[in-house]
């Protein structure tokens, strides 16, 4: 029999192998945060981790499903740039996979791993350049890594491979240029996919099952945007578009999206195939940490055990389910067997119609139903554009493509759009203008505009009376010009307001002290004085001023008649009488205002 102990310790043993063995298969998607990696079931619960060097940063992460190893790029470390762990590895030290050349400087910041070559592909910002590498094996311990793409006025990041196809697609989040392009495994065949209606792409991920690209679009302000094509940069969709969040780095399995936020340190997903009602659902938080940021995120699901054989069949018997509905142009009857009842629906098929082994069916043209397409179906020639089918009333109803409208779609939604020669194109069944000499959002703005209005708005006269100003709206256009059209031109106009005002005042200063210098000066004009002497006995000259105290008297006149010394003005006396001769001098007027004022004070 088996000794109690020796059983104990192959249960052990066993138990042991199994637990790291589930730790390999029970995570569906993993996140880089700091210097560990965190592994999750779908429902967000921590299933392990794994920390490497505590000084490490890490960012990009690629995973070899077939030999369970991780593999992860550190945008920190001068030492190593990018380390391998193989999961259930007892060994807490990560394998170096690439180390730094002398005088070298790397910033790995997103990486893919392909299965069938056994190859690495990553961005480097510093480098600016795609980089690839076969990993490091027995037989090449220390592979040497070669330049796929050099960038010169671009900034890469996201990074994506196509298994199945062989493409290699890349994100440039360049301020000045954004866009995502993709070439051969072997550097052949690069192209632009997509270019417009970008504003800063971070992430890339490829659905292999489902035939798409997805990324993560950073959009001004404080919005974003998670988007998707087909793996040619058309049909572009917009999977969820909301606010608050910086997304970064993205992943898909078969059922959901993932990508990492790097304004509430948190990482969200929401379904592929999502209703209007469904919104992301924050499946992960790492707000306590919010010192370090989520960085790269992927799905066990779509980094292996990809069936390219299978997922090729798939697609082909979709489209072959689509090419159903056009009819050969001649049809052999190839069947081996006939029955009466087979023969003669076969015989009896109409309108050009065909017969179907596989349904034992009629198969009608379009515009004919019923069972020997012998009636002429109400959705013929009834749609200009687009599907027609039946509603539950028997009428036809038109689905429209994205880029007609009306409700036998007969109205291309670009026609008449787009004004001044503006070029119209159709994104998520919306036109969009691309203005060349003209701006807004159908081009209705052009340059000559914006200089007539401005003009008008600017100036108080109207000197533009010849010309037809009604779609010039001033208040808008002070309010959205006055920053960006004229901001050059205001300074100078205030500056020459202010000099004006300085120039004005300093010559009303000047006038005033002039004036003012005038006025002191005639108020100290010298005084006009007058004496005359005069006695009892008559007038007596100044020269012959008599002796004594009581004959005489004297009197002063200082400019009587301007009151500088007299209250009351004076007057000419009652007993003065006007001459009525011309004879009469002024010595004697002098005289009688004399005698007349030694009975009265005149003054």
């Amino acid at each position: 029999m088996v000794s109690r102990d020796t059983f104990l310790l192959t249960l052990a043993l066993v138990s042991g192998f199994l637990v790291v063995s589930m730790d390999a298969q029970s995570w569906d998607f993993a996140v880089a945060i700091r210097n560990r990696i965190d592994f999750y079931s779908r429902n967000g619960t921590l299933t392990f981790n794994l920390t490497v060097d505590k000084d490490a940063t890490l960012k990009g992460l690629a995973y070899d499903y077939d030999t369970q190893t991780v593999y992860m790029s550190d945008s920190k470390n001068t030492g190593v740039f990018m380390y391998s762990h193989k999961l259930g590895d007892k060994s807490p030290v990560p394998s170096s996979v690439l180390k730094p050349e002398e005088t070298s400087i790397s910033e790995v910041v997103a990486i893919v791993f392909d299965p069938l070559q056994k190859m690495l592909y990553w961005t480097d910002q510093s480098l600016k350049a795609l980089m690839k590498m076969k990993v490091p094996s027995k037989e090449n311990p220390k592979p040497t890594p070669i330049r796929l793409h050099n960038f010169t006025d671009h900034n890469p990041h996201g990074i994506a491979l196509d298994i199945c196809n062989r493409y290699i697609y890349w994100a440039n989040n360049d301020f000045s240029k954004h866009s995502i392009e993709r070439s051969k495994l072997d550097g052949s065949d690069r192209r632009v996919i997509v270019d417009t209606e970008l504003y800063q792409v971070y992430g890339l991920a490829v659905d292999h099952e489902g035939g798409k690209l997805y990324w993560t679009d950073d959009s001004e302000g404080i919005d974003y945007k998670i988007e998707r094509s087909d793996l040619d940069g058309n049909e572009r969709e917009i999977l969820w578009e909301g606010s608050s969040q910086k997304p970064a780095y993205i992943a898909v399995d078969k059922d959901s999206v993932y990508w990492t936020d790097w304004t509430s340190d948190a990482i969200w997903k929401i379904g592929k195939n999502r209703n209007t009602q469904d919104k992301p659902v924050e499946v992960v938080s790492y707000k306590k940490l919010h010192l370090f940021l989520a960085e790269s995120v992927i799905t066990r699901e779509n980094t292996g055990n990809i069936d390219c054989k299978a997922i090729s069949g798939r697609q082909d018997k979709l489209t072959k389910n689509l090419m159903l509905t056009t009819p050969p142009v001649e049809f052999h009857n190839n069947a081996t067997t006939n029955t009466p009842e087979t023969t003669q629906l076969h015989l009896n098929c109409r309108n050009n119609s065909y017969y179907d082994e596989s349904t034992s069916s009629c198969r009608c043209n379009e515009g004919f139903i019923g069972a020997y397409c012998d009636t002429l179906s109400p959705c013929n020639n009834y749609c200009i554009h687009g599907n027609c089918t039946l509603d539950n009333k028997g009428l036809p109803q038109c689905q429209c493509p994205s880029s007609y409208a009306g409700e036998r779609c007969e109205r291309y939604i670009c026609d008449g759009y787009c004004l001044n020669n503006g070029s119209c194109s159709v994104s998520n069944a919306m036109p969009l203008c691309k203005c060349e000499h003209s701006r807004g959002p159908r081009c209705e703005y052009t340059t000559e505009l914006d200089e007539l209005c401005s003009r008008y708005c600017m100036e108080t006269e109207n000197t533009l009376a010849s010309i037809n100003i009604t779609l010039c709206r001033c208040g808008e256009w002070n309010e959205t010009f006055s920053e960006f059209s004229f901001s050059a031109e205001q300074p100078i106009s205030s500056a020459i307001i202010m000099w004006s005002l300085v120039a004005v005042i300093g010559t009303l200063i000047i006038v005033v002290g002039v004036l003012s210098y005038h006025i002191h000066k005639l108020r100290r004009r010298p005084r006009i004085r007058k004496r005359f002497v005069g006695g009892k006995r008559g007038i007596t000259q100044l020269t012959s001023r008599p002796q004594g105290p009581t004959d005489s008297y004297e009197i002063s006149i200082e400019n009587c008649c301007n009151m500088n010394i007299c209250e009351t003005p004076c007057f000419e006396p009652k007993l003065r009488t006007t001459p009525t001769k011309s004879k009469s001098t002024k010595k004697d007027e002098k005289n009688s205002l004399l005698d007349s004022m030694e009975g009265a004070d005149s003054c």
